[in-house]
């Protein structure tokens, strides 16, 4: 099954199997983070592996297995590591290991030589013990009229990307027949911290998910915001 069918099938798995995965298949999943493409190429990224007895946090009991996301804090790096990570989901769930998204799990200790970098996500992934894929009827997402500006099939894959909580924070226009504005719902007052860094997570899971289905078109810019959208602020643009 190809990575863009997978978008079709893909869910969030909490319910894994006890059985650590060999170390063979951990090293081609380190390995495999080298052919990921970043949204960013001016920002560096580190992904490394670790165990549960290096986790704290809430839900970080669930999986064998974590990727740590640690990355230089620039501009976009939260998009980025979105971007970047969601392809690695992805490519786990084509291979037949679940993953999950988890925003509240955090690493006991990194490693020393990490001070220009900063912990930005966990991931958990390992053998699924219930049903790796679903139906597309049982995705819980909103409709594209509620995160687009005309009902643009292209855009049903960011519909389906998975975002904390499924609040789907973002906002799409399409402009003309190759041009597609991406904007992020800014945080309001009340809004915790670190929800409102999943929101640009999130974003950058959905952006991963239209490269993926159109990788040979796919080009992401910066452009002054074309247009304002209320409560929200502008991430960039994608040509396909």
């Amino acid at each position: 099954m190809s990575l863009s069918e997978i978008i079709y099938k893909r869910k969030s798995i909490r319910k894994y199997s006890h059985d650590f995965l060999d170390e063979k298949t951990l090293q081609n999943i380190q390995n495999h983070f080298t052919k990921i493409k970043p949204l960013y190429g001016d920002i560096n990224v580190k992904f490394n592996i670790t165990s549960k007895a290096n986790m704290n946090g809430m839900n970080s009991l669930f999986s064998p297995h974590y990727i740590v996301a640690m990355s230089e804090n620039k501009k976009g790096h939260l998009v980025n590591v979105g971007f970047m990570l969601q392809q690695m989901d992805l490519y786990l769930s084509s291979i037949g290991i679940g993953g999950c998204w988890l925003g509240m799990a955090h690493p006991k200790e990194t490693p020393n030589n990490d001070d220009n970098f900063e912990f930005v996500i966990a991931f958990g992934f390992g053998k699924p013990d219930e049903s790796l894929y679903r139906e597309i009827d049982e995705f819980n997402r909103k409709s594209l009229d509620k995160i687009s500006n005309i009902s643009d099939s292209r855009l049903e894959v960011v519909r389906l990307a998975p975002t904390a909580m499924n609040l789907q924070h973002y906002y799409f226009i399409t402009e003309g027949s190759n041009i597609i504005h991406a904007y992020c719902k800014k945080p309001g007052l009340l809004t915790l911290k670190q929800l409102a860094k999943m929101r640009e997570i999130d974003i950058g899971i959905a952006l991963a998910h239209l490269y993926i289905a159109n990788n040979e078109r796919f080009k992401f810019f910066e452009t002054p915001a074309p247009v304002e959208v209320k409560g929200h602020f502008y991430v960039g643009s994608i040509e396909i």
